[in-house]
């Protein structure tokens, strides 16, 4: 210090305060998460005893990240118009911690890919066998109109008397009724059979999708393919990454190249019908795919 200027002294001051003060920022919480933009991902597939063709472009999975909110990130939040704040609330139902949430979202992942490959290969003429055991309620929440008639833990069977064994076909289901309208949902609690009425409200990610208010997942799905593949999702989460991963697995498993050497990034779950459903974190998969 003693052969430093007094120029050097204060900017050697200016930066200590600013780095003590955006350290301590990083250390205080907020009642908002965030979404930014995520890596492209380019999906790594493990198959069994079965044809397939390398292909000379790529198939990218666009991602977004989405976590809790610090001071310091809240802030740069502000200024940054690549990310976007949420009200905790809307992200974390309640009852679910931000671990559970995690742990929703990777079982999504799985479902979603599970989805894809069959998806895929009933494309290819392979005829795909899946089972569940029905819709679990793991969240709602605060705005949902269930709120007070669902709760943690219950197992939804139907829609409008219509069997549903997993929550693709639920969601899938839903897609054919509007916002605003009124369906009645079949569901076991505590080893009893009961229907609730509700109406339909909007997705709080994608516009003009209808959605009742709660997490989901599906306890013992499983699909039955006529050899080993598995699609490497990493520690990526969320139901998004479908369409991506099925055109993946049949372009691996067809001669033509459908990328034509190019490279494609896209995004958007899928349906076990084959129908590709709504994108989440639109704003931040451009920006990430530029």
């Amino acid at each position: 210090m003693k052969n430093l200027t007094v120029k050097q002294k204060k900017f050697l001051l200016i930066f200590l305060i600013l780095f003590i003060v955006t350290s301590s920022a990083a250390l205080i919480p907020t009642d908002y998460y965030f979404m930014s933009p995520g890596p492209p991902y380019q999906w790594e597939i493990e198959y069994g005893d079965i044809d397939n063709y390398l292909f000379e472009g790529n198939l990218f999975q666009l991602t977004v990240r989405r976590d809790e909110a610090n001071a310091l990130i809240y802030a740069w939040s502000l200024v940054n118009e690549s990310y976007d704040l949420y009200p905790r609330e809307v992200i974390l139902p309640d009852g679910v911690s931000p671990k559970e949430l995690t742990e929703i979202s990777i079982q999504n992942m799985i479902t979603s890919e599970n989805v894809a490959i069959a998806v895929a290969l009933n494309s290819l003429g392979y005829d795909i066998e899946s089972e569940g055991d029905g819709v679990l309620v793991v969240g709602l929440l605060d705005d949902s109109p269930v709120k007070d008639k669902l709760f943690k833990h219950d197992l939804i069977t139907s829609i409008n008397n219509q069997i549903v064994k997993s929550s693709t076909e639920f969601i899938s289901l839903l897609k054919s009724y509007e916002i605003g309208d009124t369906v009645e949902i079949g569901l076991v609690r505590d080893e009893k059979q009961l229907k609730i009425k509700t109406t339909l409200i909007e997705h709080i990610e994608y516009a003009n999708e209808p959605m009742v208010g709660f997490l989901a997942s599906t306890p013992n799905q499983k699909f039955t393919f006529p050899f080993d593949i598995d699609i490497n999702t990493g520690n990526v989460g969320g139901p998004s990454a479908g369409m991506m991963m099925a055109l993946n697995v049949y372009n691996l498993l067809t001669e033509s190249d459908i990328t034509n050497g190019e490279k494609i990034a896209g995004t958007g779950t899928i349906e076990i019908d084959g129908s590709v459903g709504p994108v989440g974190g639109v704003k931040q998969k451009v920006i990430a795919a530029k």
